[in-house]
Formats: structure tokens, sequence, C-alpha cells
């Protein structure tokens, strides 16, 4: 009986170690495939090495399907050859198209109404091997000089074009285009020792659909060296290794809450991004349509100045009917420009904050630095429940009258040395109109920037005299305190339009989009905050008066 007993056992031990065997030894892609799905967050990926993630956002109102594809050649795009074969299929569509049969489906990718589909693309993962071998663009893997190919970079898009792309940058470095900007101040002192750090975003705001596309080559050598010293201060490295690759990385990211999240961690602190490992070329293809209005933008960091990029930005054109007061015929506050969070009001005429305009470049948030703004030197602008809604085109302030300025460091130390310059607190030059002239004090001084309109140029800042000799500002963080006086007056200034000096009109303070849905909604409900800002348009412009008859 105990013989028996020990033999059964046995038996019943090879069996489940045979198993056990089996399974490790032969695992399948829909075991890797479970791996990869949660509610919020699914990936396939493709024989080809193509990765394809599909991220969903439920974020207050804001709801939406992100979905990027990864690959290492331009010309292999499964989503671009998938809508070329199928024109109008949804998220869910091509994640049953595109995983492999069998893979659990979550429930943001469930197909409502399967009768939708046609008879060939019943079965899961019906693309998989077709949506790999349809050519796309120029076949082969032409040799590249700048990052992709340019005509078959330009020739397919995910999710298909909106129209004609409104952003497109090719054959882009640091060293070779302006809207890369230095970012070493915002970094740490070991991140730039093998040379300049460079940083550059592109915006879009107030959309719905959104398409882009970026291809990127990290180019590693001695004289582009990506590896940086793991000290904290830069100093002597006590413990190896001493070195760690830092590679240029990209974020795409949405605005939403007052602040700028990342679509691939969107619900954490902390943003992260794809990392372009060294001397290899990532492809980056991603479209999102969202339920309601927000903005969208890429980014990039770590970028050295011999790497290179093409960038591709497309949304679906915007139109606008006077006659019904735009989408669904209802203009609401929500479609407002929103106050950007790099931006502080303050309110009142009490207390000597509400008598200064400070640009903190050691506050950094949103990659741009924060800047207070007393509110009641401000133009005449439309009010909502008692906050004023700010213009969003222009690309620099005037300050007229005003009374005195310095530069600090983030602890409070003046700064008084080339090429910033200060006016003392007292003495015989204890103001701008005493040090610098009438000129610049009735004329007033000014500085520019990437705020408002210029957001998407990646533009330098720029303070020309009297705040700076040069115009141009140092890799040192520092804090600009501009104090006014009683009568001060700022002046919001567009330098892409045709009259740069020019202060912007009330007519011309908001997009044009934006400033046709606040007359929608004052000719829908005779605002009374809005009523001062239309006498304004309508005294400057009196031909062009834009309230109803």
């Amino acid at each position: 009986m105990i013989s028996n007993f020990k033999t059964y056992v046995c038996i019943i031990f090879c069996s489940l170690f045979i198993i056990s065997c089996e399974k490790t030894e032969y695992p399948t892609d829909s075991t890797i495939l479970d791996q990869e799905i949660s509610e919020n967050k699914a990936e396939v990926i493709l024989e080809n090495g193509n990765k394809i993630s599909f991220h969903n956002i439920e974020d207050g109102e804001l709801k939406g399907t992100f979905l990027l594809e990864e690959s290492d050649c331009n010309e292999c795009s499964v989503l671009a050859n998938i809508n070329e074969m199928n024109d109008n299929i949804s998220e869910e569509e091509i994640f049953w198209a595109l995983s492999e049969p069998g893979t659990p489906v979550p429930s943001f990718l469930t197909i409502k109404n399967k009768n939708t589909l046609n008879k060939a693309s019943e079965s899961q993962g019906w693309a998989r091997n077709a949506a790999i071998n349809l050519p796309i663009g120029i076949a082969g893997n032409p040799r590249r000089t700048i990052a992709c190919k340019n005509s078959s970079f330009t020739n397919s898009i995910a999710g298909g074009f909106l129209g004609t792309p409104e952003f497109v940058a090719l054959d882009k470095t640091p060293n070779n285009y302006q809207g890369f900007v230095n970012d070493c101040a915002s970094l740490s002192p070991s991140a730039c020792n093998k040379g300049t750090r460079y940083k550059l975003h592109a915006v879009m705001n107030d959309i719905k659909k959104w398409r882009g596309k970026i291809c990127s080559k990290a180019v590693q050598n001695s004289s582009n060296d990506h590896y940086t010293s793991n000290s904290p201060t830069g100093g002597l490295c006590q413990s190896p290794p001493c070195s760690a690759y830092v590679g240029p990385e990209l974020y795409f990211e949405y605005y939403a809450n007052r602040r700028w999240k990342s679509m691939k961690n969107p619900s954490e602190l902390i943003p992260k991004g794809f990392e372009v490992p060294a001397n290899s070329t990532k492809v980056y293809t991603y479209a999102w349509n969202t339920s309601k209005k927000t903005s969208f933008r890429l980014r990039v960091k770590n970028a050295m100045g011999k790497d290179q990029f093409d960038f591709m930005m497309d949304k679906k054109d915007v139109e606008i009917d006077p006659g019904n007061g735009g989408d669904n015929g209802n203009v609401t506050p929500g479609d407002f420009p929103q106050l950007p969070a790099h931006i502080d009001l303050s309110y009142g005429t009490l207390g000597s904050q509400n008598y200064r305009i400070v640009v903190d470049f050691t506050t950094i948030i949103d990659e741009k630095p924060r800047i207070t703004i007393p509110v009641q030197f401000l133009p005449t602008l439309p009010f909502y429940e008692d906050e004023v809604i700010l213009p969003n085109n222009f690309c620099g302030m005037r300050i007229k009258k005003p009374s005195r300025f310095i530069w600090e460091t983030g602890d409070g130390q003046l700064v008084n040395s080339d090429p910033y310059n200060y006016v003392p607190e007292n003495g015989p030059n204890s103001s701008v109109q005493n040090m610098f002239g009438n000129s610049y004090y009735f004329d007033g001084i000014h500085f520019s920037g990437p705020i408002g309109a210029c957001s998407t140029s990646n533009e330098n800042w720029h303070f020309p005299f009297p705040f700076t000799d040069t115009g141009n500002l140092t890799n040192q963080p520092l804090r600009l305190t501009i104090e006014l006086e009683g009568d001060s007056e700022i002046e919001f200034l567009n330098h892409t339009l045709l009259n740069p000096e020019e202060p912007l009109g009330a007519d011309e303070l908001f997009e044009d989009v934006d400033f046709n849905e606040l007359i929608e909604f004052f000719n829908e409900t005779f605002y009374e905050g809005f009523q001062p800002w239309i006498d304004a348009v309508c005294d400057e412009n009196p031909a062009e008066c834009p309230l109803q008859g």
C-alpha cells in the first residue's frame, strides 16, 4: 500500500514538472501581451518589432484614447498602413486588427457593435501580417542623412491626415534650428559638461483631433557625447559606474487641470518620455481624438547639437459659424482662453505685490518662467466671474512709465554684472527716467519670448536695453522684478504681425478663433463683464464693431 502511494506521488510530481517545463520553454505571444494590458493601457508588439501603445485618458471632462507607434524605420509604420487599408478605422478596431488572437480586450477598447465589421475583419488579429507587409512610400531602407528621408516621412501619419499639416520641420538639429533652446540653466551641473543640452516644444491649442510624427536619431560620438557624470554636483565620482547615457527624450503631452501631462504616465506627477538610444533612429507616430477641446504639445529635452530630428503635426481646421455660436450652437466659459499655469495674476491696488511685474527664471513651470502680472495696469479686457480673461495673441509686453527694475539670483542677491543692468533704490539714478532718460520712461521698456501666440515658436527670451546690454540672457537662472507707478501701463505686443512695435488693439488681443467665440458669447448673453472690452473694440474699429444689430 505504501509502495503504491509513493509511486502515485512520484507520477503526480513528474507530471507537474513536465507541465511547468512546457510553460517555461514555449511562451506564446499572447502570454507576453497579457502582461502589457490594463484597464487604461494596452500594447501590441508586432513581428517587425513595432510597438503600438493605446492609452485611455479620463481626466475630468477630457476623455479620449491616445495612440502611439514606436518603430526603428520610417517606411514600416503599421498604423499608417492600416489607415491606408481602412480610412475611418477606430482605435477599438485597430486593437482588434493587430492584437494576437485570444488576447484579452480591455473595456476601453471593446468594439461596441461588431456588426460594423466586414467579413474579412471579424477575426482578431486579421491585419497583423497584412499591415506589416503593405508598402508605404518608397520601399527599402534608404540611407538617412538627417533623421528620416523627407519624402517618405511626410507621406503618412497615424490616424490619417486631417488636412495640410500645420507644423512641419525637417532635417533639424539644435545646431541649425532656432526652435531648440539652451537648457543648461535648468539641468544638473554635470549635464552640460560634454556640451550644451537643448530643449524644444511645439504646441497646438484648443483642438479635439491631433496627429503627429517624430523621427529622431541620437548621434553619439566624441564631439556629441551623451554620457554624463553620475556625480550630482559635477565633481569627482565616488561610487562607480561614474557615467550614464542620457539621450534625447521625446514627450507627447496634453493640457488639463492647469498643467501639462505626459500621455505615457498621465496620473503621475513626474512626466516620462521616450529616450532615443545611442546611434539609433526612432520613429514615433501618434494620434488622439478627444471629447473636449484641449491643447497638445510635443517636447524634446536633453538633445545635443548634432542630434537629428524631423517633426510633423496636424490638426483639424477649426470652423467658426457666427450664426450658431460655434460647436453645437453654444459657446461656454470652458471655450474661453485658459490662463497658462506659469502666469499668476494679482488683483487689487493695495500692497507692493500689486505694483510689480515679476519674471522668475528660478521657478520654472511647464518649461517657462513664472510670471506675475498686476491686473490693474492691463488694458481693457473681458472679465468673467471677477477674473480677467488673459489675451493669447501676444509675444511680449511693453511697460510704460516704469519706476525701476532689478535682477536677482534665486536667494535674493542683486546681480550687478554684464550684461545685466539695474536701477538702484536710492540716489540720483533711482528711477528709469533719471537713469535712462524720458524715452525709456514714457515710450516704455519691453521684453518678449515663447509666450502666448509665440509659444510654438520656441524662440529665446529677449530682454533688450535697458534690461540688458545684449538682449540675451546667460545660463544663470535669475529673477527680474519691475516696479510700477500709479499711472504705469502694460501693453501687449506681437512681433509676428505687420507692425511689431505697435501694441495690440482690443480686437487683436485674442487669436481669431477665440475672438469670434468671445464675441459670440456676448451676443448670446450680453454678459456685463464683457461690456467694457466690447466698447473698446467698437471705439477702435467702429466699422467693424462686432455687436449684432
